[in-house]
């Protein structure tokens, strides 16, 4: 297992007026990073109103490199100390363990509690697995009439795919790193 140290990233960077509306004040987003030494990769966490990214990149990529410039960009940092998890006698308001998955698929469901989010995953396209009582290893469900075909995959959006290769292009391309227009 590895638990990451964690690196705040407090973001200067003006965005939308409503966003300076809501985080007054000199910083208007944070995010974080981890290196990740045994895998020799950055952990990327950007909770956002839209949605959550969780990335992963090798450091010996070029366009690694590029991206974690452009990251780090009008940021001030705060690497912190390994906490202990603060025991909790109820869940903190407006984000548990329902709230931040939903958030991490980017599923819209009113969903609140597990039960809910796992009707509504699996209404919008999500493929079922139950761990087997037995043997813990998973096996697909009964997905009616014994279906075993892959569940349709979202496709990827265009201008991530594209804005990606663009900043490879770049990374080798150029030596000093440049940001990408469609990146935010």
């Amino acid at each position: 297992m590895i638990e990451p140290n964690w690196i705040l990233l407090f973001c200067k960077k003006r965005g939308r007026w409503w966003v300076r509306l809501l985080a007054c004040g000199r910083y208007h987003h944070v995010k974080a990073i981890a290196y990740l030494p045994a895998m020799r990769a950055w952990l990327f966490y950007d909770v956002k109103f839209n949605g959550t990214r969780l990335m992963l990149a090798p450091e010996d990529d070029p366009a690694t490199r590029v991206f974690l410039h452009d990251y780090l960009d009008s940021c001030d940092l705060v690497a912190m100390p390994r906490l202990p998890i603060p025991k909790r006698v109820a869940p903190h308001a407006g984000f548990w363990c329902t709230l931040a998955m939903k958030h991490l698929v980017g599923i819209r469901t009113g969903a609140l509690r597990p039960d809910r989010l796992w009707r509504d995953s699996v209404a919008a396209g999500g493929r079922r697995y139950e761990s087997s009582s037995y043997d813990g290893s998973l096996h697909e469900s009964n997905l009616g009439e014994g279906s075993r075909e892959a569940a349709p995959s979202r496709p990827p959006d265009p201008r991530r795919t594209s804005c990606a290769r663009a900043c490879r292009r770049r990374a080798r391309a150029l030596s000093g790193p440049r940001r990408c227009r469609t990146t935010s």
